[in-house]
């Protein structure tokens, strides 16, 4: 069996009770200094859903209690010359206390308003974010 990893990742949009969402800084990880949404690659074999729950979990410490998909993107990334399929997921509620469980890959998590983003976020995840805002469920970037 092909041991290369899966171009299929998740990420998960956590949105609290002021309309904000939870954006990590990235470092020594694809594009360190950019934000991003939580989120990883799916496992061969993996249910969508229990990845998404899964990388929220090891990368926040948070568990999510309200997850529902919300839309894919495919984003080309021109630097690993391939498709990536990002399946974008909402959250609402969750438990646990928000940690930084990767403190190697990600400098800390932030709150920011849906209309006060930072200007540097990852396309993929940009496109996510947009996604929700707008509605659609299939983008390509």
């Amino acid at each position: 069996m092909d041991k290369k990893p899966q171009q299929i990742g998740t990420v998960i949009i956590l949105l609290n009770n002021k309309n904000q969402i939870l954006l990590g800084k990235r470092k020594n990880a694809f594009k360190a200094g950019l934000y991003g949404l939580p989120g990883g690659r799916i496992d061969r074999g993996e249910n969508l859903t229990d990845g998404a729950k899964r990388e929220l979990r090891e990368e926040t410490n948070l568990d999510a209690e309200d997850i529902r998909y919300l839309s894919v993107i495919k984003e080309w990334q021109e630097e690993k010359d391939h498709d990536f399929i990002h399946f974008i997921f909402l959250c609402k509620k969750w438990s646990r206390e928000l940690q930084v469980l990767e403190p190697d890959k990600c400098e800390g998590w932030k709150w920011f308003s849906l209309d006060n983003l930072p200007k540097d976020i990852l396309n993929g995840h940009l496109a996510a974010i947009e996604s929700f805002s707008d509605g659609s469920s299939l983008k390509d970037i």
